[in-house]
């Protein structure tokens, strides 16, 4: 169906592939800068200046986990499945946790020294937080290799206790106690379950049983009070109901409250090809929640799904007047834009105002062409070249690193600022 094919560009989640996490990542705006603001906190009131990175993942797995650069993934399923964003904000903890402490590194020095020990290539599995997404894999590991050593396991089993610790610490700081926490340990005991983490498994596994984990929550916030932001509260929850509208999950939805359910029924109304119900709702929204202009951003991503693009345009300005750093936003006006209709100081402008975007999607083909159709009528020859180039390079990056070095010589500082940016990257 027309409207089907339509769905397929709905996306307030812009989704890329990458290889190392099997997964599709998605990006949005208005979950990055929330997720963002959980971390600073967490930073703040542990005294942690690292720089902190994150990406969220289209996965069903309850799941969060650090890789091998000290990246936070977080799941969709995870934001999903928390009742709160407490719950949310302690499994957060918990990785930047294994952050603060070094667990990563701790734990390839201790394999390096263990010569009984056979590698374990995926580190991402070594400090995950709650849950191991292939229960065979571990079992494989964990039972067939037959020199791991109760002391390695034990080691591991310390890292989790010591982050869990961390992500509890925090929360005592932070003057927060949810019962969300307990609650989601319960839907994450039930999934690993289900995927084949039995209990006599766990005994391989790096993480402390369920049970014990439970307990231990339950003795650190003994007598304590709930308490929540609730401003913070509803925000998380607008971010939940959209990823579950997204998802499509009927079972999830009906589980959603007032106007939580208004909205994910809203993006899966349009999903359905319902586009009249669909801005019905989201309208109502838009009325009750005036400063909420993520709703209105929803607004104009289902209308560009549907073709209305002059009318999702106006949203998407209308919104980058709220927030200028929203980088998705600012794609979909800068791609949709005619320069063939615009005079030359104009496209001028537009090249200089955009410069953002290139500086950091500067893989992007897309926007590498629309650039590139911009140097033509702008007249940057060095551009033209660079972009060139870039759009056709080969993948070596010896040879990438030489021509660069090239091009950095130019005296057009914003190419010479992007060449240098890219440069350092393959350093």
């Amino acid at each position: 169906m027309v409207i089907n094919k339509l769905f397929y560009f709905l996306t307030i989640f812009l989704f890329l592939f990458n290889k190392e996490i099997q997964s599709s990542q998605i990006l949005d705006f208005e979950t990055e800068v929330f997720i963002d603001e959980l971390i600073n906190e967490i930073k703040v009131i542990n005294s942690f200046d690292k720089k902190i990175n994150f990406k969220i993942i289209s996965e069903n797995s309850i799941n969060a986990f650090v890789d091998e650069n000290n990246i936070i993934y977080i799941t969709s399923g995870l934001i999903e499945n928390c009742d709160d964003y407490i719950a949310l904000l302690s499994v957060i903890a918990h990785e930047v946790g294994h952050i603060y402490y070094n667990h990563i590194n701790k734990r390839i020095l201790n394999n390096n020294k263990s010569k009984n020990i056979n590698v374990i290539s995926n580190l991402s599995m070594i400090a995950s937080s709650m849950l191991f997404n292939n229960p065979e894999l571990i079992k494989g590991i964990a039972i067939s290799s037959g020199t791991l050593s109760e002391q390695n396991i034990s080691f591991s089993k310390d890292q989790e206790k010591e982050a869990d610790y961390f992500s509890l610490q925090t929360l005592k700081k932070m003057n927060l106690f949810s019962n969300s926490i307990i609650k989601l340990l319960l839907k994450i005991e039930k999934q690993s379950s289900e995927r084949g983490l039995t209990k006599e498994l766990q005994k391989y596994s790096t993480h402390p049983y369920f049970e014990e984990r439970i307990n231990i929550i339950n003795y650190l916030n003994e007598n304590k009070e709930q308490r929540i932001d609730q401003d913070l509260d509803i925000k998380f929850k607008f971010i939940k109901a959209k990823f579950i509208g997204y998802k499509g999950d009927v079972m999830l939805i009906n589980n959603l409250n007032s106007h939580y359910n208004l909205y994910a029924n809203s993006i899966l109304n349009a999903k359905k090809g319902n586009l009249k119900n669909s801005l019905i709702d989201l309208n109502n929204l838009i009325s009750t929640y005036q400063n909420n202009f993520y709703l209105i951003e929803t607004k104009a991503d289902i209308l560009f799904s549907f073709g209305y693009l002059e009318e999702a345009i106006k949203f998407y300005k209308k919104v980058l007047k709220k927030y200028p750093n929203n980088y998705y936003a600012q794609i979909r006006v800068f791609e949709n834009t005619n320069f063939d209709q615009l005079t030359i100081i104009e496209n001028e402008n537009l090249f200089l105002e955009n410069l953002n975007l290139l500086n950091k999607f500067y893989n992007n083909r897309n926007l590498l062409q629309i650039y590139l159709k911009l140097s033509k009528y702008t007249n940057k020859v060095e551009w033209e070249e660079f972009l060139y180039y870039w759009l056709n390079k080969q993948n070596n990056k010896i040879t990438i690193k030489k021509e660069l070095e090239n091009f950095i010589t130019t005296s057009d500082k914003e190419l010479f600022d992007l060449v240098q940016l890219i440069y350092k990257n393959y350093q």
